[in-house]
């Protein structure tokens, strides 16, 4: 009984010290974005992302000491510094609370992010140049003689074209194609009627003739004549039982 309260007391504070880890981050976070100094963390140590736990606390013990206030009280910026730091450590020191912070700072990077000319890219937009000398828009038309030789297609023999040669080409290729399928649909509709109707004759005339040879036969002679034939199909099956 002893122990069971001890492992529940235990987990009651685990989750409380959690808590407590997951307020303070948030409100870091809080004072973080408030703050005029546009860095994450990891640019605020000086150090990588993929850097060691080793790594970040060399790193804040070097900036702690050159940034503390007590080596010039009167620096504002100093003590600015100092706390952005610990700040950053408090972080950045603890693996829950790291994974948490990378996650958002890359899902804040990724919106950043934009498309130009297939390419995603966060760099200014005004320095961004798209430039692909294999495209017929933008490349040099004093240098067309490097692909006189060179197919436009990719066909040797065929030309360049103009678009409204394609676009026409492309509306007569959806005619005869809509007009094939027509005719394979007419085709295909007409042959399954013609099978239907082939099948109703030969039922018709089946019918025809079981009546004309019931009435020559009468309903007795009939009636025995179709005994006979059910008897002769049972022994034919008994037959077949008894070999296999």
């Amino acid at each position: 009984m002893q122990r069971r309260t001890f492992e529940t007391m235990m987990l009651s504070k685990n989750i409380l010290f959690r808590s407590l880890a997951w307020q303070r981050y948030q409100a870091i976070r809080t004072l973080y974005y408030s703050t005029s100094v546009m860095q994450n963390h990891y640019e605020l140590l000086g150090i990588k992302r993929e850097s060691s736990p080793e790594e970040i606390r060399e790193s804040f013990i070097r900036l702690s000491k050159e940034y503390h206030p007590d080596t010039n009280p009167d620096s504002t910026e100093l003590h600015t510094k100092f706390v952005a730091v610990n700040e950053a450590y408090s972080i950045l020191s603890k693996p829950h609370l790291r994974q948490v912070y990378d996650a958002e700072l890359a899902d804040k990077e990724r919106q950043n992010m934009y498309n130009y000319g297939g390419i995603k890219t966060n760099a200014p937009q005004e320095r961004v140049i798209f430039h692909d000398d294999s495209l017929w828009e933008m490349r040099d038309r004093s240098e067309d003689k490097k692909y006189e030789h060179h197919p436009y297609y990719g066909i040797r023999g065929v030309k360049k074209l103009p678009n409204s040669y394609i676009a026409a080409g492309a509306v007569v290729f959806m005619i005869v194609g809509a007009i094939f399928h027509f005719f394979l649909a007419k085709k295909s509709s007409d042959f399954a009627i013609e099978q239907l109707n082939r099948r109703d004759q030969i039922a018709s005339k089946n019918h025809m003739m079981a009546r004309e040879q019931a009435k020559l036969n009468g309903n007795e002679l009939q009636l025995t004549l179709l005994r006979q034939r059910i008897e002769n199909a049972n022994n034919s099956k008994e037959d077949v039982k008894q070999k296999s």
